[in-house]
């Protein structure tokens, strides 16, 4: 493949740069310019790894355009799949309409198209005409909600983990690197970074431990719908018990961001809401129809 046929002179693909604190430093301008995120602290407290890997168009020191991949497993119908996610797709504002973003994609399908049996990302509505063009399809998730009468559950066996604290984020990292994946319809593992990004960035005033359990719970209480969004567990977990501890008086919904095998029977399940993203899919593998399912939301790149 001649990755640079049909891109202006001067314009050169640097890739893995992760400690190479120039390329870095470039590629924050660019993210902090268009997402408004910047990645250094997750790089400085060591969980930006080797599975996830850049891919930039860099000319004169800038980078003009990126993508990323997430390297990690999935299991499907209880099958184990090895996956690629793409993310971070992202161009300066101007330089785009150049066909930036295309031949980092290409280049990025090409190189890792012997290495995994599935590759995905997740785009926004302003995006969805694009991946089609690179044999990308659509595939829709569902949302899953269950509704709920709290029980009286000791909810005093719970302890919030600090973000802050190094021993609790190691102690995070630890539990994901050995987590049984949620869903054997559809869950994920070995996404140990991007979990960490999550804990550091979104969720760190959200993630408890279970004693009981021996499980990392991340949730979130809205009004009366409980938002659970992942159990980290080395073994399989009770989502009743969980829902026990977690849940309290003003609880009327379970709200699942991942999909609930213990409650696939029971739940209320219905397309996503119009401004969530809409997940892509290119795979080696039929993957069965109308099936339902979610990707686990902290495993979004």
């Amino acid at each position: 493949m001649i990755f640079h046929e049909g891109l202006e002179p001067g314009i050169e693909l640097v890739c893995n740069y992760k400690d190479n604190k120039a390329y870095r430093d470039c590629f924050h301008q660019l993210t902090n310019l268009v997402f408004g995120i910047d990645f250094e602290d997750w790089y400085q407290k060591g969980f930006w790894d080797d599975r996830y890997i850049c891919y930039s168009l860099v000319k004169d020191n800038v980078i003009l355009s990126n993508v990323s991949v997430s390297k990690m497993d999935l299991v499907i119908n209880g099958s184990s799949k090895r996956a690629i996610q793409i993310g971070t797709v992202i161009t300066h504002p101007e330089f785009r309409g150049r066909g930036l973003s295309s031949a980092l994609i290409r280049h990025v399908l090409h190189m890792y198209e012997q290495e995994c049996d599935i590759f995905f990302l997740f785009a926004n509505h302003t995006a969805i005409d694009f991946y089609p063009r690179f044999n990308f399809e659509a595939a829709p998730e569902s949302q899953f909600k269950l509704e709920f009468l709290p029980t009286s559950g000791n909810k005093n066996t719970l302890r919030k983990l600090d973000c802050s604290k190094r021993e609790d984020l190691e102690w995070i990292k630890q539990m994901v690197l050995s987590r049984k994946p949620i869903s054997q319809h559809f869950g994920v593992s070995n996404n140990q970074g991007l979990f960490m990004f999550y804990a550091l960035n979104v969720f760190s005033e959200s993630i408890y431990y279970s004693q009981e359990d021996k499980a990392i719970i991340v949730f979130q209480q809205e009004g009366q719908t409980l938002h659970l969004y992942d159990v980290v567990s080395e073994r399989e977990v009770n989502l009743q018990n969980i829902l026990s501890r977690i849940s309290n008086e003003q609880t009327e919904t379970i709200h699942f961001h991942f999909t609930p095998d213990q409650f696939i029977e029971k739940v209320e399940h219905s397309s996503l809401d119009n401004h969530e993203d809409v997940l892509f899919i290119k795979a080696n593998f039929m993957l069965e129809k109308n099936s339902k399912f979610r990707i686990p939301v902290l495993a979004h790149a």
